[in-house]
């Protein structure tokens, strides 16, 4: 299994960004939070899978499920109408399924998905209670827990198999509006579309051949429309 990060930079960079944006907060209004539920719903586009000859039948691809989770926004005011935006979440499990020659396979793996993003927020002035906002960054994912199903071990004649899946950057783009309830408290509704892309290496043990490596590159670019509630500090 892949390290959970293979170096503390992104970390490094997020906890250094936030840091210098806390000191502009008082001046330009209190930092915030949001919690709420979030959709993700993918945007699958699936190269064939690909393999030593004669071991891959043509036209193997892969979809991935939609899925849902929890997700946590950290919101920093830099001015009236900048921010800095921490997008964070629990890590869905995403299912892959057999698509195209391979959808009678049904799912052939899962791994949980970490894709936390940072973006710059800028908002026009608020229309009444009603504030507005879009955001530009980017995400960085990766994948853990990374599991093949018995079902594509065996379609392709092996005894067990074990998987990798490439981490990725990738653009966020968001837009959205939050509710003020009142001075701290407010609902917050936003749609935002990620590109995210990976390759999936899966290792087949085959009886006679050995080890088997067969590859696919997926790209996933999900659509996540978001609900939650913020408490503004």
């Amino acid at each position: 299994m892949e390290p959970v990060l293979s170096t503390d930079l992104p970390r490094a960079l997020l906890a250094a960004l936030l840091c210098a944006a806390a000191g502009t907060a008082t001046a330009a209004g209190g930092a915030g939070l949001k919690l709420g539920y979030a959709h993700i719903g993918f945007n699958t586009r699936s190269a064939d899978l690909s393999g030593p000859a004669g071991t891959t039948p043509p036209g193997v691809q892969a979809s991935i499920e939609d899925t849902r989770t929890l997700a946590l926004v950290a919101d920093v005011p830099l001015s009236d109408q900048w921010g800095i935006v921490l997008q964070l979440g629990t890590p869905p499990v995403v299912r892959f399924n057999g698509a195209g020659a391979g959808a009678a396979l049904g799912e052939v793996g899962s791994a949980r998905a970490w894709f936390p993003a940072l973006l710059a927020r800028w908002q026009p002035a608020p229309w009444g209670r009603l504030q507005p906002y879009a955001a530009v960054g980017l995400n960085y994912t990766f994948f853990t827990d990374k599991r093949i199903t018995d079902a594509y071990t065996a379609a392709f004649g092996g005894s067990a198999s074990r998987s990798s899946l490439k981490k990725s950057h990738g653009p966020v783009l968001k837009i959205g509006a939050e509710w003020q309830l009142d001075p701290h408290w407010a609902v917050d509704l936003a749609y935002a579309r990620y590109g995210i892309r990976t390759t999936a290496t899966i290792t087949t043990t085959t009886l006679g051949l050995g080890d088997v490596v067969r590859t696919v590159d997926v790209k996933a670019d999900p659509d996540v429309l978001s609900l939650m509630l913020g408490y503004r500090f």
